[in-house]
């Protein structure tokens, strides 16, 4: 219900919201009738009243759903109007709509409305059924549909660049350095932001707990960096379009990520961290999974940067554009060293082979890069100079940024970080707790009368070694046998006779 009421307080788009000049008052008052409908759900079949003796699950079920389904609209409303003008504004210098962080959390809280909130963890296996229930497979088509939507948003963008780059009036005599750069900086861009939607889209698609884990952690990584770069002065900076999702290639990814990953995180919330859950082995390997899954993610968003700024670097050069390059390869350093960590952790966090403490030093140590990049990438990023003839700020959206590669992705991933220190520290108190249960498991009874005496087992079919054949052993030293000299301690003997033959 907090997000609901939140989302009326942020932007949904550049040109409607709280905030944004000449948002339409009809807009609002759609807006406010369909958050009314998805608090009605909460009120009227919450969870509080399930303990009634005149509870219906399945009507309470299917009331929650019907509420909520015009919210779910008014979103989709707002992706197929930024969809329209994306294709309309083509090639243009018209900027579109795009999705904001108001829609982000207003289908993050509509999706919670509208399931059944669970009564408490339970311990135990989770039940085989459980990867097949409704919530489950629309995240699947949440999932397929960010990767059709990011892989259109690419190849659109990229056609619109290529057809600026190859239009020229002088013909081929004219194409040159300037043309090349265009291109190249199109499928760069494009091709990092397509691969870090797919890398976390892939996590929609699957049903285990580690792939939920790692959702719900960066959905709610991506609504809280929405809704800082929004509120914050600095927010301009780290984002042109003021954490408002666009889908160009120069924004990093659009609403194709940031929504879906919202959405999904809210279908698995509740049945990840309040329902079944496994025993003490599964839940410290699904952790543990959970954590790699966001450290390639934060890997392959560093490597993409450093390949981005390398290419603006090239791109300077070559047209003898005003450039550092010191403040270039300090970024760059800071997206390999966090990229390398991240590389390193998610080997190492395959088995538990190192010590609790040291991974949750260097999970640590990767926040910290992550947070120190947003913070570097704002402050030694190349800016246009202000002059008396430059042009008014747009309210919404614009800075002085030559080039725009720190983003609203790059704090969520800083969230994700977070979590990720997180589960690094519930991992080695669940390994800690199945340690000490080993120890305190009792052990097998010993007979009063000691230990039984070993009996050597001699394989069937096989000769006995020499060393493990049974041998007599006396307990006594060897000694020389004198006879029965126990009263006059000498040998008793015959006294010798002379041979006498009988006579006949």
């Amino acid at each position: 219900m907090a997000l609901l009421v939140f989302a009326l307080f942020l932007p949904w788009n550049l040109y409607f919201g709280v905030g944004i000049p000449g948002s339409s008052t009809t807009l609002f008052a759609v807006l406010l009738a369909v958050t009314a409908l998805s608090v009605i759900a909460v009120a009227v079949a919450g969870s509080w009243r399930s303990s009634g003796a005149r509870f219906n699950p399945a009507r309470a079920r299917r009331l929650r759903l019907g509420l909520n389904v015009p919210y779910a609209l008014l979103v989709l409303a707002f992706v197929v109007f930024d969809a329209f003008e994306t294709v309309r504004f083509g090639g243009t210098v018209n900027v579109p709509g795009g999705v904001g962080p108001g829609a982000w959390a207003g289908i993050a809280g509509c999706m919670l409305s509208a399931q059944a909130v669970a009564a408490g963890a339970h311990t135990g296996p989770v039940p085989e059924g459980d990867e097949h229930t409704g919530w489950l497979r629309s995240a699947r088509l949440i999932g397929y549909a960010s990767m059709a939507l990011a892989a259109l948003s690419f190849g659109f963008n990229l056609y619109w660049r290529v057809r600026y780059a190859l239009q020229n009036t002088g013909g081929a005599a004219a194409f040159g350095k300037q043309n090349v750069a265009v291109i190249v900086t199109a499928v760069v861009y494009g091709v990092v932001a397509l691969v870090a939607v797919l890398v976390a889209a892939r996590w929609l698609l699957r049903s285990t707990r580690a792939a939920r884990l790692a959702t719900v952690a960066l959905g709610t990584s991506t609504l809280v960096a929405g809704i800082l770069v929004w509120l914050l002065p600095l927010g301009r900076d780290v984002d042109a379009f003021h954490g408002i999702a666009q889908n160009t290639s120069t924004a990093g990814v659009g609403f194709e990520g940031y929504l879906a990953w919202a959405a999904a995180a809210a279908m698995f919330a509740p049945q990840t961290l309040f329902g079944n859950r496994n025993t003490t082995g599964a839940e410290e390997s699904a952790w543990r999974a959970a954590a790699r899954n966001g450290l390639l993610l934060i890997a392959v968003w560093g490597l993409g940067s450093m390949l981005m700024r390398l290419t603006d670097l090239f791109v300077a050069v070559s047209l003898d554009y005003p450039f550092s390059r010191y403040d270039s390869m300090v970024l760059a350093a800071f997206d390999l060293a966090t990229a390398v960590l991240a590389i390193w952790l998610r080997i190492n966090l395959r088995h538990a082979a190192h010590s609790a403490r040291l991974i949750s030093s260097l999970c640590g140590l990767v926040a910290t890069l992550s947070v120190a990049r947003v913070v570097v990438g704002v402050v030694l990023a190349p800016r246009f100079a202000d002059s008396a003839n430059s042009p008014a700020q747009h309210p919404v959206y614009g800075n002085n940024l030559a080039q725009q590669i720190t983003s609203t992705f790059d704090v969520a991933l800083c969230g994700l970080a977070l979590c990720i220190l997180g589960a690094a520290i519930v991992t080695g108190q669940l390994r800690g707790r199945r340690v000490r249960r080993r120890r305190a498991a009792p052990k097998p009874a010993v007979p009063a009368g000691g230990p039984a005496a070993p009996r050597a087992r001699v394989p069937v079919g096989h000769a006995a070694p020499p060393s493990a054949a049974a041998t007599t052993r006396i307990t006594t030293g060897p000694r020389i046998f004198r006879g029965d000299d126990s009263a006059t301690r000498q040998i008793p003997v015959q006294k010798p006779k002379i041979y006498r033959p009988p006579q006949g």
